[in-house]
């Protein structure tokens, strides 16, 4: 019964530690953290939940087959992992043109569909699932899984706030505001594809 205790009491320390250092990573700027700020123009309470369940879902359709099945594969094939930073890189470029008015309407409002795609490239997913994932023999597979869903909810929940203060109620993004979206993403963009080489 005491190892039991034991037991519980490291897999707390190693969750809360998981925890601690996801949440350090996804609430740094990112360019799905720059789409959800950007997204909450507009925001219903609806919407919110959309958004905020459609980055929780990508990022664990990435961060659990990588922390099981791909790790292997990545650490093995490097231009394999190269290739995901450079397509990663490619779609924040596409999305920084169209956030600048290039080729789409200036009220054109965020999509879900770019927010998953986005989230679904995003670097920081393999990196959690790649190097930050628990071992089993520290962490069940289900809390740990459940923590990160947690994690990300609640950094996703500060972007998408933090979007809405900026931008208001506005049913469009204030033209300021498209371009400084773009310009980050752009910046992205060029940190994705020169860490790539």
């Amino acid at each position: 019964m005491q190892k039991s205790w034991r037991n519980r009491g490291a897999e707390a320390v190693h969750l809360l530690s998981f925890a601690a250092g996801v949440f350090a990573l996804l609430i740094l700027p990112g360019p799905t953290n720059a789409i959800l700020a950007m997204a909450s123009q507009g925001l219903t309470a609806g919407r919110a939940i959309v958004l905020l369940g459609t980055v929780v879902s990508a990022y664990l359709a990435i961060v659990v087959p990588a922390s099981g099945l791909a790790g292997p594969i990545l650490h093995a094939h490097p231009l394999v992992a190269q290739s995901v930073k450079l397509a990663s890189a490619a779609w924040v470029f596409y999305l920084a043109l169209r956030l600048w008015g290039v080729g789409s309407s200036p009220a054109e409002i965020v999509t879900v569909r770019q927010l998953a795609i986005t989230t679904l490239l995003n670097p920081k997913a393999l990196i959690i699932g790649l190097t930050m994932m628990p071992d089993a023999q520290d962490v069940s597979g289900m809390a740990a899984t459940a923590a990160l869903a947690f994690v990300v909810l609640f950094a996703s929940s500060i972007w998408l706030s933090t979007g809405r203060i900026v931008l208001g109620s506005e049913k469009q993004m204030p033209l300021g505001a498209r371009r400084c979206g773009s310009a980050t993403l752009l910046v992205f963009s060029a940190v994705l594809t020169f860490s790539t080489f």
